[in-house]
């Protein structure tokens, strides 16, 4: 089953360093469990040494510039559109499914009952979009280390638009 985590936005400051990050710059977040709860850290791309002892997950993020646009996540029903239209797409499939863990991480979609299936040796993702109460199968796909960069790349891509002045409430990779 799915849980909710809380994990805080970018402290905009290095752990590390103990200074401000800076316009541009490239960063790290770590996060971490600390007790019963989950802290996130960031570090200089400078400080960085790999992540720490007893680190669950971390990446790499930019701070953004004060001259570039804020991108926003596009509307739920179109994110649920293109889920659909991927289904057909099997160069797409791994992309397909990160989208799907993400509409159900965002509760677009929920898991349906049963959660999931295997048919013709192939496992699925079965959801249920939460506005509407329709069902749809993703295959489950495993994704290696080395593919998880042009990935998000391609999903960044599919998934945010630049933002009108006022628009944008999210940062990318938030």
């Amino acid at each position: 089953m799915l849980g909710e985590y809380k994990v805080g936005r970018c402290t905009r400051h290095c752990h590390a360093q103990q200074r401000p990050l800076r316009e541009g710059e490239w960063y790290y977040s770590v996060v971490s469990e600390s007790g019963d709860e989950y802290v996130r850290r960031d570090y200089s791309a400078e400080s960085w040494a790999g992540p720490p002892e007893g680190a669950i997950g971390w990446w790499k993020n930019r701070m953004p510039k004060a001259d570039e646009k804020k991108m926003v996540l596009a509307p739920p029903e179109v994110l649920v559109d293109l889920l659909r239209q991927m289904e057909h797409v099997t160069a797409r499939a791994k992309s397909r499914y990160l989208l799907a863990l993400m509409l159900m991480r965002r509760k677009v979609l929920r898991p349906a009952t049963p959660s999931s299936e295997t048919r013709d040796g192939i496992d699925y993702l079965r959801t249920e979009v939460t506005a509407t109460g329709d069902l749809m199968e993703v295959p489950v796909c495993t994704i290696s280390r080395s593919e998880s960069d042009s990935l998000r790349e391609e999903l960044n891509g599919l998934l945010y638009c630049e933002a009108e002045p006022g628009e944008a409430d999210e940062e990318i990779g938030e």
